[in-house]
C-alpha cells in the first residue's frame, strides 16, 4: 500500500505567537495607532526564523488560519473581537510566510446603525472573518496599504485648519462619508456636507471656516450662507474635540 502524504503543519511556536498576542493586543494598540501595531507585527514576522517554502505558503496559511479561529474564539472569561482576532491573524499568517492583508470595513445597517468590521484576505481571497459581499462592508483600511490611499501628511500646511494625519475618509453610497481615527480606533459619521467639507480640508482648497462656509455655499446653491457658516463651526468644533482636526491658535 503506497504510504498517505504527509504535511507540515502550524507549530508551537506559532501557537504560542498567537496566544502571545491575544494577551498584549489590546495593551499595545492603547499604547499607539493602528498603523503603528501593524508596522510592529511586519517587523516581528521578518524576525520569524524559517518560512515556508514557495509551495507551501496556501498550505501553511489554512493551518494557521484554523488554529487562529480556535485560539483567539470568546470565551466566557476572555472575550474577544473581531479587531483582535484579525490582527492575531495577520501575524501568525505573516510570520508563516502568507500573503496577507488586514481590512477594516464599515456599513450602516438596517436600523440606521454604523458597524465596523475587520478581516483578513490571503493571496487576494477572502480568509479569516471576511464577510460576504452582500453584506455591505466597504473597506475604510486596509494594511498593507496604497500609498495613494493613506492619510495625507500636513508638513507645509501648518497655517490655518489642519485634519488630522490620522484620520481616513470612507464615503458611503448615500453621499455621506466615515471617518476612521487610526490612533483612537474610533469612528464617526458625516453627513454631505461634513463629507465636503473634509475632501476641502484634505485638498487644501479652504483652510479657516470662512473659505470652507464660502466653498459649501457655493456647492448649494439657495443655502442661507450665515446659516452655513454657523454649520461650518459647530462641525469644526466637533471634530477638534475628536482630534479630527486642529485649530488655529
Amino acid at each position: 500500500m503506497a504510504a498517505l502524504p504527509t504535511t507540515r503543519t502550524t507549530t508551537l511556536p506559532q501557537a504560542l505567537r498567537i496566544l502571545r498576542h491575544r494577551l498584549l493586543l489590546p495593551l499595545l494598540l492603547r499604547r499607539g495607532s493602528l498603523p503603528a501595531l501593524l508596522e510592529r507585527l511586519d517587523a516581528e514576522a521578518t524576525a520569524a526564523a524559517g518560512g515556508p517554502s514557495p509551495g507551501e505558503a496556501p498550505l501553511r496559511g489554512q493551518a494557521v488560519e484554523s488554529l487562529v479561529a480556535g485560539l483567539m474564539r470568546p470565551l466566557r472569561f476572555w472575550r474577544t473581537t473581531c479587531l483582535w482576532r484579525s490582527l492575531a491573524g495577520y501575524g501568525a499568517l505573516r510570520a508563516a510566510g502568507a500573503d496577507v492583508r488586514f481590512l477594516i470595513g464599515v456599513r450602516v445597517d438596517g436600523a440606521g446603525e454604523l458597524e465596523a468590521h475587520a478581516w483578513l484576505e490571503r493571496g487576494g481571497r477572502p480568509s479569516l472573518g471576511a464577510p460576504h459581499a452582500q453584506e455591505g462592508y466597504r473597506v475604510a483600511f486596509a494594511w498593507p496599504a496604497d500609498p495613494a490611499n493613506l492619510p495625507r501628511r500636513t508638513e507645509g500646511r501648518v497655517d490655518g485648519i489642519r485634519p488630522s494625519d490620522e484620520a481616513v475618509l470612507t464615503e458611503l453610497k448615500d453621499g455621506t462619508g466615515v471617518l476612521l481615527h487610526l490612533g483612537s480606533r474610533h469612528y464617526y459619521t458625516l453627513n454631505r456636507t461634513g463629507v465636503l467639507l473634509w475632501k476641502l480640508l484634505t485638498q487644501g482648497a479652504a483652510r479657516d471656516a470662512a473659505g470652507l462656509a464660502q466653498a459649501i455655499a457655493a456647492a448649494f446653491p439657495g443655502a442661507e450662507p450665515a446659516a452655513v457658516r454657523g454649520d461650518v463651526d459647530a462641525l469644526l468644533a466637533e471634530l477638534a474635540a475628536e482630534r479630527l482636526v486642529a485649530l488655529p491658535g
